[in-house]
């Protein structure tokens, strides 16, 4: 057998696994589709319909925003005044100071007149019985918060600060010990039975905690629940409004936006319509918090705690027989900041691809997992072999077509059609994300927004694409040779 014969052999096999992945691929993908649409349609009219919740005539569920920060600066600040600004009358903010060495604490005790909580005159913790209450659905300030028995984290804090001018407002200054950590810290000190855990750059939208507190309410199995985030770096809170900042972003700002659209709107609520949803993004995700006891709460051993999180509790329910539900809705709830940067885009784009393979290596033993044929044989081998799997896959097509078209296997017209072929399917998907988004969810404000979106959109199949996959490679490479990722 001479060589191009092997080589031949060789660009054969891969082109069939090529094209048994491009299959299952789109099967799914279409299958998800098609029931997004129904699940949107149905979802809009019990909206209208079903699930107007008055919460003023009743005593709503004490929620508890709780925002890790390091090093969050002027940032945060935004995020604070959204998160202060919901439209539901019974919650607390808890910001976590996770040891920052910039101006972030100075900040916050300047800006929002932070005074230690041994200054405030009471001898209750925060807490969210009838008692706690100076009227149905009145929040009680000032009133002093303390560690529970119940303990999910041995970080000893430094000092608790309560704002002398937002009365909802609390910080927990504690030394840097990461993320998941000073999420674990805040739900210690907390005692409401619903935490809504947010990352610091989020900017959360008025009726927010609204929304998914309707469901927590209709659906009583439900354990968490998140929603639709989109990129945007020009959102802002004033007045309880939404407000965009007229600032010119690069290109790859908007082919972020697709990318959300696509796979953080448009795909994951169709998982969550078929119950098979496997991630919720960390922007913005409210758990009933007695289900995050249950499991232990977060863990640092991985670099994606919102992934794991949402795997741990799939875990302990199934193997424990316990009914519940893991939703998203569709609504855009939560902007959140986009990489304005190449390099921070790298970043952000290896330290999910490494944090997903820790967490589905971690939690291995949801394939093929006995209890749900949906999470065991469908979801959970759809998320390693379409997912994860993906970005190698598209390197190896690229790769393996430009040396059949260099050996003459394949005519560069035959790779001409292959090209066109994908190029078609991402758009394809882009654009049917983008015209459900706008039908649907409304998260664009005229139709030029949508139309400039979407042709940015079509830019992505010609480079961006191709050095994302790279960039998710690299992470593959530094797993599998056990090697952390340095993603600040």
């Amino acid at each position: 057998m001479n060589l191009i014969r092997f080589i031949s052999l060789i660009i054969r096999s891969l082109e069939i696994f090529f094209h048994l992945h491009l299959l299952t691929g789109l099967i799914t993908y279409s299958g998800v589709a098609v029931l997004l649409r129904k699940h949107l349609k149905h979802y809009q009219y019990r909206s209208i319909n079903h699930e107007k919740v008055p919460f003023e005539f009743f005593e709503a569920p004490f929620v508890s925003f709780i925002v890790p920060a390091y090093n969050e600066g002027r940032h945060l600040i935004d995020t604070i005044h959204a998160a202060l600004s919901a439209d539901y009358p019974n919650f607390q903010v808890v910001i976590v100071n996770d040891g920052s060495e910039d101006i972030t604490m100075p900040l916050l005790l300047r800006h929002y007149q932070m005074l230690p909580q041994s200054m405030f005159e009471s001898n209750a913790r925060i807490h969210s019985s009838a008692e706690s209450l100076d009227s149905v659905n009145q929040f009680k300030p000032n009133q002093t918060l303390s560690k529970l028995n119940a303990s999910l984290s041995q970080t000893n804090i430094r000092q608790i600060y309560r704002s002398a001018t937002h009365s909802r407002l609390i910080v927990i200054d504690k030394p840097h010990s990461g993320k998941a950590d000073s999420l674990n810290v805040a739900i210690d000190y907390v005692d409401s039975p619903y935490v809504c855990c947010m990352d610091a750059d989020s900017i959360v939208t008025p009726d927010a905690l609204r929304k998914l507190m309707t469901k927590f309410i209709n659906q009583a199995d439900l354990i968490a629940l998140g929603g639709a985030i989109s990129p945007s770096n020009e959102i802002i809170i004033r007045q309880g409004e939404l407000v965009r900042r007229k600032t010119s972003q690069p290109v790859f700002v908007a082919l972020q936006i697709i990318e959300y659209l696509r796979s953080m709107t448009t795909w994951r609520t169709g998982w969550s319509y078929l119950n098979g949803l496997l991630i919720i993004g960390g922007a913005l995700t409210v758990f009933k918090k007695e289900a995050l006891h249950q499991v232990g709460g977060y863990t640092s051993d991985t670099m994606t705690e919102d992934l794991d999180i949402i795997l741990t509790l799939h875990e302990y329910h199934l193997n424990n027989n316990i009914p519940y539900h893991i939703w998203t809705v569709p609504d855009v709830i939560c902007w959140t900041r986009a990489p304005k940067t190449i390099k921070t885009l790298k970043s952000q784009r290896m330290r999910w691809m490494y944090g997903a393979l820790q967490s589905l290596n971690k939690h291995k033993g949801l394939a093929y997992h006995k209890k749900s044929f949906l999470i065991g044989w469908i979801s959970f081998p759809h998320f390693v072999f379409i997912e994860a799997i993906a970005p190698i896959i598209e390197m190896m097509g690229l790769i393996c077509m430009i040396t059949a078209a260099a050996v003459g296997i394949l005519s560069y017209e035959a790779v001409l059609v292959y090209a066109c072929l994908v190029y078609a399917l991402v758009g394809l998907m882009s654009w049917y994300s983008l015209a459900i988004n706008n039908h649907f969810i409304y998260s664009f404000q005229s139709l030029r927004q949508v139309l400039r979106v979407g042709f940015i959109g079509l830019l992505e199949p010609m480079g961006y694409r191709q050095r994302d996959a790279y960039w998710r490679m690299k992470a593959w490479w530094y797993w599998l040779r056990n090697k952390p990722v340095n993603w600040r």
